[in-house]
């Protein structure tokens, strides 16, 4: 009975710990866990264990994807009222060089857009 409660714990602990910092969990081996002497209703419990931690762990990303492509869309647009506040200055006989604009997909990829018409 020891052994099954250690099992519960160390689980409990991993899956706070996954949805605190999106810590990726360790999938149980089942071959370790026989030799270990855990009986089949505690390997059942530790992969049922890993399956709830597995989609903690991706709600986890997916929050933190959203969160980041806030941010680096808020970020976008203020480069954006950067550039129109501070222009590049002109160089030697020449037109002042433009700098880029950045434009966010909605794949996440990051682009720089000359003419990022969605900031404005």
């Amino acid at each position: 009975m020891g052994r099954l409660t250690s099992v519960i714990a160390m689980l409990a602990a991993s899956n706070a710990v996954a949805q605190e910092a999106c810590i990726e969990p360790v999938r149980p081996d089942a071959g370790y866990l026989s030799d270990a002497g855990y009986g089949a209703r505690e390997i059942r419990s530790a992969f049922r264990g890993y399956f709830s931690d597995v989609e903690d762990y991706l709600n986890c990303l997916n929050q933190a994807s959203g969160r980041i492509r806030q941010e680096a869309t808020a970020a976008a647009q203020d480069y954006d009222r950067v550039l129109d506040q501070y222009p590049a200055e002109s160089g030697q006989g020449g037109d002042p060089e433009r700098a880029p604009r950045i434009e966010m997909t909605d794949s996440g990829t990051l682009f720089l857009d000359y003419q990022a018409g969605w900031l404005k």
